[in-house]
């Protein structure tokens, strides 16, 4: 690493610990091997005996994003929650994808290794956000090997509109607006949010607060903390699949391929789970409802944003044991 970085080892174990210290369970970490030189993170917990579900977090994220509901959700079944490939503390390979579908088998494929490592047969598969994005294109290569899956406030699932503008969508204040074009004209091009945060050095944790404590308002000031230092230190491990986000998605967060026109023919029960003040819509999980042959369930979580498992983590597991009941 550079001598302009902040990472330190040491502050990511201390805060991994720390986080594993609030789920309340006993957690085993691993490196599971994908191929000869990569391997994914895989945290552990529950008792073996009981379904496994297999957890995917979101862009940037890493699983440990999940620790107010993994408790709850270790009480039924026997979870497996990954690091995607690139991201977290998974391998970090250099990201050679040329378009969205060697985009989507970059994250797909060490799954689907992960799975064969860990000796899973069937599973029940669920994912947040970007997460949910990869579980549905996991589902379509390897349903065979999915029981059930659960979107949480996925993006990459509608179609998007045909007069559709970026531009003419921006609201807010001219801060805003500007705010909103730049975003665009970072995203057409690749430039992460990681990225910036990367080579600004010490003052890169300034970009992570403000972007931290606008989503964390749920959660206590010492959690917050704990959570900024830990997703600083494993966004500034080296740019891998962070840059696969502009392969698949477009400026607004629409797919390039989106999902609602390809998941619908599986037969394979899903179900949605969306906050009540969320900024990805169901749209696209209505719409999979209305074509889809199988079983789609779609939830709304009171007084949650797009960070459902911070906003209301209690409301969020009985509805997902609820999906999971139903879905039989």
């Amino acid at each position: 690493m550079p001598k302009w970085t902040r990472y330190d080892p040491q502050i990511l174990e201390d805060a991994e610990k720390k986080l594993i210290e609030f789920t309340g369970i006993p957690i085993e970490k691993l490196k599971v091997p994908v191929d000869p030189y990569n391997f994914l993170y895989c945290l552990i917990c529950g008792d073996p005996t009981n379904p496994p579900l297999v957890l995917l977090h979101g862009y940037g994220g890493s699983g440990l994003i999940f620790y107010k509901i993994i408790k709850d959700l270790a009480s039924k079944h026997y979870l497996y929650i990954v690091d995607h490939l690139g991201m977290g503390r998974s391998s970090r390979p250099n990201f050679k994808a040329f378009d969205s579908s060697s985009a989507e088998s970059f994250f797909v494929e060490p799954i689907e290794q992960l799975r064969k490592a860990m000796g899973l047969n069937r599973f029940i598969l669920a994912g947040h956000s970007f997460g949910g994005y990869i579980a549905g294109c996991y589902t379509l290569k390897y349903s065979e090997h999915v029981e059930k899956i659960l979107f949480i406030s996925a993006v990459g699932i509608p179609t998007k509109p045909k007069d559709y503008d970026f531009m003419s969508e921006l609201k807010g204040d001219w801060k805003l607006r500007w705010i909103q074009k730049l975003v665009m004209f970072l995203w057409v091009r690749n430039i992460t949010p990681a990225f910036i945060m990367r080579i600004m050095g010490p003052f890169g944790k300034l970009f992570l607060d403000h972007m931290v404590h606008d989503r964390a308002t749920s959660i206590g000031k010492e959690e917050e903390n704990v959570m900024i230092n830990y997703l600083e230190q494993i966004n500034l491990l080296p740019g891998s699949g962070e840059y696969g986000l502009a392969y698949v998605l477009c400026p607004g967060a629409w797919a390039k391929n989106p999902l609602c026109q390809r998941i619908h023919s599986l037969k394979i029960p899903m179900a949605f789970f969306y906050g009540d003040r969320d900024w990805v819509k169901p749209d696209g999980a209505e719409e999979v409802l209305e074509k889809s042959n199988g079983m789609v369930l779609i939830y709304t979580i009171t007084g949650s944003d797009h960070h459902l498992y911070w906003d209301n983590p209690k409301e969020l597991t009985e509805k997902i044991y609820h999906a999971l009941e139903t879905l039989e």
